[in-house]
């Protein structure tokens, strides 16, 4: 038995008929080029042919450890069998490092990513990358990426993987590219000839790419920090072209992604959202909760959408743990007619497999800043001191968007929960207090911002019969928080919920309130929606009026002479 793929290149070797080739492809109901390989066939191998039968015997060797790779479930199996057979193909070590990266979870990892046999994996197939095609080189890739963190070693592997797919330019498949990109992003391998490699090949399979390789590669440039606007923009037209093609699946990680990178693309939210509510019984409750965050950082989700998909989560609602829980989308739009929802997965987080000391540092803030968003905290305060005692036995991360949200959460605890008495560990203060600032200070060069200031400027009205015109100050401290604007005089702030803030404003909003400010919330889509300057003036002046009229400034403060 031998299959036609080995048999075509062993004929060539010793010089056998291409008659007989050719029989043998008509025999398995192939075209002219073997199009169906894979088939496997009886021949006697006598006369020339002869040396076949190693070929065969290669052959099925190859196959047999590539599957036996593939069943292990033990990964210090994986390593034992690897160990003793580290003569074979580039795909069985392939193989071998997918099934690693797998089962490599909890006790396991450390034990794996510190084992020579481990190390002599990575190695031999760093050795072999010159020969690999593209196809193999994607493979390879998307196995590295399988890893739940890196090691030096992947590292290692992860850029000699891009130093070879950087030479083999017009031939990756628009999947293949995506899949290198995506691996080597999470890898952390960002230097700019890699990068500028995978940009000009998406460019030139843009018309090839299919929804889930747009995503990837919006992922992998996100990863990076790299924001191309021209591929942004192509990708993104790309999506839109193709959503009709989209699986739950991409639909789920296209909004996550979009949110991501906070695109405020109205057009393709539009299209995404009409397809994701008309299947909503599609989804599982875990990409229910996922695509139902992304869409609340996205402040593309109205309340009546709540209704909806806590209504389809609700058969599966109990399978969902962890992080799964914590990103309470109903937290970030404050729906507070679904408090008793909130409160079933308030419970249900903590009575997760190995409860608050398990959980990731990342989860127990957002569960932390989520009680705090829905006022909660008093109904589950023993739950609330431990997600932070545990918080702040760890060190802070750094990504900012976690401590942007315990931020708000330190604020609550010294202005609305002090009789809590939980102590806030220096560092973490330091941290959030840094986070806010830098995220504050990036929105100094913002458009948007620069537009509502001009506006603002040519603003007069009234409100209770008393005329007003404000003076207001960019990025001004307020507080314990700095807000977008505020007029000192009247102790008026705005802040825009724009798209790319993590966090919805409501909380520092409640807590600035009570310290006498009056509060003005801008919101991002209501902007854009007034396209002149007329209907940007009469918006902007419809809700000071608002707040003021809730609010009133005495008859002294701010007449227009």
């Amino acid at each position: 038995m031998i299959s036609l793929r080995h048999l075509h290149a062993v004929t060539k070797e010793c010089k056998c008929s291409k008659r007989l080739l050719q029989d043998l492809y008509r025999r398995g109901g192939h075209d002219a080029h073997g199009a169906r390989f894979g088939r496997v066939f009886a021949f006697p191998c006598s006369g020339p042919l002869g040396c076949l039968a190693g070929a065969r015997r290669f052959y099925v060797d190859s196959i047999d450890r590539t599957v036996s790779v593939q069943t292990l479930t033990d990964p210090m199996e994986v390593l034992a069998f690897m160990d003793r057979h580290n003569d074979a193909n580039t795909r069985t070590f392939e193989a071998s490092l997918r099934s690693l990266g797998r089962l490599s979870v909890g006790e396991h990892y450390k034990a794996v990513v510190e084992d020579n046999r481990f190390h002599a994996i990575l190695s031999t197939l760093a050795s072999r990358l010159e020969d690999c095609d593209a196809t193999m080189l994607s493979k390879i890739s998307d196995a590295t990426a399988r890893f739940r963190s890196s090691t030096p070693e992947l590292a290692d592997l992860a850029q000699r993987l891009a130093e070879v797919a950087r030479q083999r330019e017009d031939t990756f498949s628009p999947r293949n590219l995506a899949n290198v990109a995506m691996a080597l992003s999470m890898r952390g391998v960002r230097d700019v000839p890699t990068v500028e490699f995978i940009r000009n090949e998406a460019l030139k399979l843009m018309d090839d790419l299919e929804p889930a390789h747009c995503i990837m590669l919006l992922e992998a440039f996100r990863r990076w920090g790299v924001f191309d606007r021209q591929l942004v923009d192509l990708l993104v037209e790309r999506m839109s072209d193709e959503v009709d093609r989209f699986t739950t699946r991409d639909l789920v990680d296209a909004l996550a992604v979009i949110s991501r990178l906070g695109l405020a693309r109205g057009f393709l939210l539009r299209r995404l959202c009409g397809l994701a509510f008309e299947n909503l019984r599609q989804f599982s409750a875990r990409e229910l909760a996922k695509m139902c965050y992304s869409l609340a950082r996205l402040r593309f989700l109205a309340q009546s959408n709540v209704d909806d998909l806590v209504e389809a989560m609700r058969p599966e609602m109990e399978r969902l743990v962890g992080s799964q829980i914590s990103e309470f989308a109903l937290a970030m739009v404050n729906a507070r007619h679904q408090l008793d929802t909130a409160r079933i997965l308030a419970a249900q987080y903590v009575d997760s497999i190995g409860g608050i000391p398990k959980m990731s540092g990342g989860s127990l803030i957002d569960y932390a800043w989520s009680l705090v968003a829905l006022d909660l905290v008093r109904e589950f305060e023993n739950d609330f001191s431990e997600a932070l005692k545990e918080t702040f036995t760890r060190n802070p991360p750094q990504n900012r968007t976690p401590l942007l949200k315990l931020f708000d959460v330190i604020c609550a605890l010294e202005l609305e929960y002090k009789d809590l008495n939980i102590p806030v560990a220096s560092s973490w203060k330091a941290a959030c207090d840094d986070a806010d600032r830098y995220e504050m200070d990036r929105l100094e060069s913002s458009r948007l911002h620069n537009e509502v200031m001009m506006r603002f400027d040519q603003l007069r009205g009234s409100s209770n019969g008393v005329r007003w015109k404000l003076q207001m100050q960019r990025n001004s401290s307020c507080g314990p928080y700095r807000v977008d604007m505020l007029d000192q005089e009247t102790k008026l702030a705005v802040d825009l919920e724009i798209v790319s803030w993590p966090t919805a404003r409501h909380v520092k909003h409640r807590l600035l309130e009570a310290q006498g400010y009056r509060m003005v919330n801008l919101q991002y889509w209501d902007w854009r929606r007034a396209r002149t300057e007329e209907d940007q003036n009469l918006f902007l002046e419809r809700e000071v009026t608002r707040v003021l009229e809730s609010n009133p400034l005495p008859a002294s403060e701010k007449l227009i002479e």
